[in-house]
């Protein structure tokens, strides 16, 4: 199995299972936010494979590369812009839920009454 094929796999799973909340969310700090994650891949990832720190089976990639890294590997960043807000709208309901109410306090017992001399 290539790289490709790997990557579409996953990434039209999580497309599908994702795209209902991501609808709800804001539009402008996701594109920030995937603008951000993107550039970042660009430059770390180029740098890794550069100094071969990672390196590709090259039968198993497209042969398409940014300029040193393989286009797949961009992969893991559109994984997580899709994924990780949706997480963190999800684990964030869960918290928001109302707490249960905490239960009465029982009434305060009467003072006793002072009887005069």
């Amino acid at each position: 199995m290539t790289y490709v094929v790997l990557s579409i796999a996953v990434l039209a799973v999580l497309t599908l299972i994702c795209v209902p909340t991501l609808r709800r969310l804001p539009v402008r700090p996701l594109v920030y936010t995937a603008l951000a994650l993107v550039a970042l891949t660009a430059v770390f990832d180029n740098v890794i494979v550069g100094l071969d720190i990672v390196a590709y089976d090259d039968a198993k990639i497209s042969g398409l590369r940014v300029p040193i890294a393989p286009i797949e590997d961009f992969a893991y960043a559109l994984g997580a812009i899709i994924l990780v807000p949706v997480v963190w709208t999800w684990l964030g309901r869960r918290r928001s839920a109302p707490a249960p109410a905490p239960a009465p306090a029982p009434a305060p017992a009467p003072a006793p009454e002072e009887t005069a001399p």
